[in-house]
C-alpha cells in the first residue's frame, strides 16, 4: 500500500471530504472507516461545524483513501474543485440534474449519484467479481437523503448558466424551480487507485529514458497492455461487455485506460456502471480498440489501434467531424508506422494489448521493473504537468497534454531542472 501512496502522491492531489449526516447500506461495514450514519461528501460548505478529511482525488466525482485492507473509493460523492461543486443552504444539498449528456443513461445528479445508478453498480461490481474478474470488492452505497437540484440540459449548459448567474440569483432560481430527488453514493474497495493512463503520461517526458532504458520502457509498457488486454478478455469470456453502447451513429464506452488500475502486482478494472451481459462478436472487438487508444496519451494510439485492431470507432462526441475528414482518418489510419521513440512505446502497448487479450496471458516483466518502472513514469508525469504548466494532478487530458506538446519543447535549462526533480525524486527511500 505504502508504494501506492507515494504513487498517488506523485500523480494527484488531496481534496477535503466532509463528513454529512446521512445512511448506509454496507455488506463490508468493517472496510468503511466512518460512522455509519455519516456520508462523505465534497461540496462548498460554507460552514465550519463539518468534518473534514483529506482524501486523494480520483476522477471527476470520487476520491480514495486508505483503509487496513488497500483503498476504499469513494464514488458520486461530490465535485472537488470548480463553480459547479454542489453547496449546501442550510441542511440542503444543492446540485445539478443533467438531463440530456452521453453518459450512462444520459441523466446524471451532477457529482452525486441517482439510487439506482448506485444500486446497478454495485451489482455489476459484485457480478464481475464473482465471475472472476480483477474487479473491486463491493462495500455498500451511502444515502445522502432528499437533495435539492434545478435541471440543466447539459455540461455545456450548466457551465453557462454558472458563469452568467450571480450567487444571489441562483440561490432564488433553487427557491422557484428547485425540486428534491434522492441521492446516493457508491463505496468500493480495490488495491490502488493508480490509472494505467496516468502512467503513461509519464512516456511524454523526453528524460525518461534518463531513467529507465529504452529496451526496459518497451518491456515494461508490453507487460502492462498485455496485463489489460488480459483483463478485458476475462470479461467477455465470462460474458460481460465492460461498458460499451452505440449511441447516434458512434459509441459511449467505458473501456479505456483509466478505468484500468495498476500497482507492481499487476492491473485491475473498475467502473463498472455501464457493465452489460452481451455476447456480440462486434462489441468485444470495439472495446479492445477502445482500450488501446482511448484516454491514451501516447502519440498516434487511435491510428495504432485501428492498424493492428478493427477500423476506426467514432466515440457519439465526435460524430461533429465532416464525412471527408472522417474517411481521410480511417484510411490514414491503415499505415501507422512509429517514427519516433515515443511512438515505439505506442507500439509496445499496442503489442501488449493484442498479446494479452488474444492470448489471455500477460507478458513476464520482472516485479523490480515493474516497481521501478511505476514510480519513474509518475515522477515523470508531474514533471512533464510542471512544465506544461497543467493544474497538478490532473486527470483525461490527452488533447491538451497533445496540443501543449505540438507548440513546446524544454529550453536545456528547464530540462535540467526537471531531470534534478526526477532523480531527487526517485531518490527518496
Amino acid at each position: 500500500m505504502m508504494s501506492v501512496e507515494r504513487l498517488l502522491g506523485l500523480l494527484r492531489w488531496k481534496a477535503s471530504l466532509h463528513l454529512f449526516p446521512g445512511t448506509t447500506r454496507l455488506s463490508e461495514p468493517t472496510l468503511y472507516p466512518f460512522k455509519t450514519d455519516e456520508v462523505p461528501l465534497m461540496c462548498n460548505i460554507g460552514r465550519a461545524d463539518t468534518i473534514g478529511v483529506e482524501a486523494y482525488a480520483s476522477g471527476f466525482r470520487s476520491a480514495v483513501l486508505p483503509t487496513r485492507d488497500g483503498w476504499l473509493k469513494a464514488k458520486g460523492v461530490g465535485i472537488a474543485t470548480g463553480s459547479s461543486r454542489p453547496f449546501l443552504v442550510g441542511e440542503r444539498i444543492c446540485t445539478y440534474w443533467l438531463g440530456d449528456v452521453n453518459i450512462g443513461s444520459g441523466r446524471l445528479i451532477w457529482g452525486l449519484s441517482t439510487l439506482d445508478e448506485a444500486e446497478n453498480e454495485l451489482r455489476r461490481t459484485a457480478e464481475a467479481a464473482e465471475a472472476g474478474c480483477p474487479a473491486p470488492r463491493p462495500v455498500g452505497i451511502g444515502l445522502y437523503g432528499g437533495v435539492t437540484v434545478i435541471d440543466v440540459k447539459d455540461r455545456v449548459e450548466l457551465f453557462q448558466m454558472l458563469a452568467s448567474t450571480q450567487r444571489d440569483a441562483l440561490l432564488d432560481r433553487f427557491k422557484i424551480s428547485g425540486r428534491m430527488v434522492e441521492a446516493a453514493c457508491v463505496f468500493m474497495a480495490q488495491p490502488t487507485d493508480v490509472r494505467v493512463d496516468e502512467v503513461l503520461y509519464g512516456f511524454l517526458h523526453p528524460s525518461v529514458e534518463d531513467f529507465l532504458p529504452h529496451g526496459d520502457c518497451e518491456d515494461f509498457l508490453r507487460w502492462l497492455g498485455s496485463s489489460c488486454g488480459s483483463n478485458l478478455r476475462i470479461h467477455h469470456d465470462a460474458g460481460l461487455i465492460h461498458g460499451t453502447v452505440q449511441k447516434g451513429g458512434g459509441y459511449m464506452t467505458n473501456s479505456h485506460t483509466a478505468n484500468h488500475l495498476v500497482d507492481e502486482g499487476g492491473t485491475y478494472t473498475t467502473d463498472y456502471h455501464m457493465v452489460y451481459r452481451s455476447g456480440d462478436r462486434s462489441l468485444r472487438e470495439t472495446e479492445v480498440y477502445f482500450l488501446a487508444s482511448l484516454m491514451n496519451p501516447l502519440p498516434g494510439a487511435t491510428e495504432a489501434a485501428a492498424r493492428g485492431l478493427t477500423p476506426w470507432k467514432p466515440l457519439i462526441y465526435e460524430m461533429q467531424f465532416e464525412a471527408d475528414s472522417i474517411i481521410t482518418g480511417q484510411l490514414g489510419n491503415r499505415f501507422f508506422s512509429p517514427m519516433t521513440r515515443r511512438e515505439e512505446y505506442t507500439e509496445a502497448f499496442l503489442d501488449g494489448v493484442i498479446y494479452g487479450y488474444n492470448r489471455r496471458k500477460v507478458r513476464h516483466v520482472e516485479t523490480r521493473l515493474r516497481k521501478g518502472a511505476l514510480l519513474v513514469a509518475a515522477a515523470c508525469k508531474r514533471e512533464l504537468f510542471r512544465f506544461l504548466e497543467l493544474p497538478e494532478g490532473m486527470e483525461r487530458g490527452t488533447d491538451l497534454v497533445a496540443k501543449w506538446l505540438a507548440t513546446r519543447r524544454f529550453t536545456e535549462v528547464e530540462l535540467k531542472g526537471s531531470q534534478t526533480r526526477i532523480e531527487e525524486e526517485l531518490e527518496k527511500q
